[in-house]
């Protein structure tokens, strides 16, 4: 079986335009949002102190997980209200139980990119019409919704690991 690894020259630029922010308009243009690829890599310090640490990686074979971090950053004058962060878990990639965090956010999940609820009330149906409770390989999209408004100049980070397949 051959062995196969993904870049990630391409994937952190492919991330930004996946990445989407839904607010009230006219607010909607006042979020500014990053990407970030990292992964959890062991580090030894001068004195010989171990620590993991997130990096952005370089190489990634399947099996190795990474983090997503994406960095909602308000850009106005005003505070954003009602903001809403999507991201999609990228294909070769499979979303890790329990992973998606956000403080001060209600977190969804999504099989099709268009309806979302909470990972446990997902139902896939199989090529045989079968249905079942949603895998964490069926989890296509995340959302957060922000609970309250960003303020001008705040920042608010949401993250998820995901597996590679």
């Amino acid at each position: 079986m051959k062995s196969r690894s993904i870049r990630f020259a391409l994937l952190p630029l492919m991330l930004t335009s996946i990445a989407s922010v839904h607010a009230q308009a006219p607010s909607a243009n006042c979020v500014e949002l990053r990407n970030d690829v990292q992964m959890e890599m062991e580090v030894t310090d001068a004195s010989g102190q171990k620590s993991v640490r997130l990096m952005p990686p370089s190489k990634v074979v399947p099996g190795n997980q990474v983090v997503y971090v994406i960095t909602a950053r308000n850009v106005c004058k005003k505070p954003v209200d009602k903001l809403v962060l999507n991201n999609p878990v990228p294909e070769h990639l499979s979303y890790v139980a329990d992973s998606a965090s956000g403080a001060g956010t209600d977190i969804t999940f999504s099989v099709d990119g268009k309806n979302f609820s909470k990972a446990e009330a997902l139902i896939v149906q199989d090529a045989e019409g079968h249905a079942h409770a949603a895998r964490n390989e069926d989890i296509r999209s995340i959302r957060w919704i922000l609970n309250g408004a960003l303020a001008p100049g705040q920042s608010a980070a949401v993250r998820f690991r995901a597996a590679v397949n």
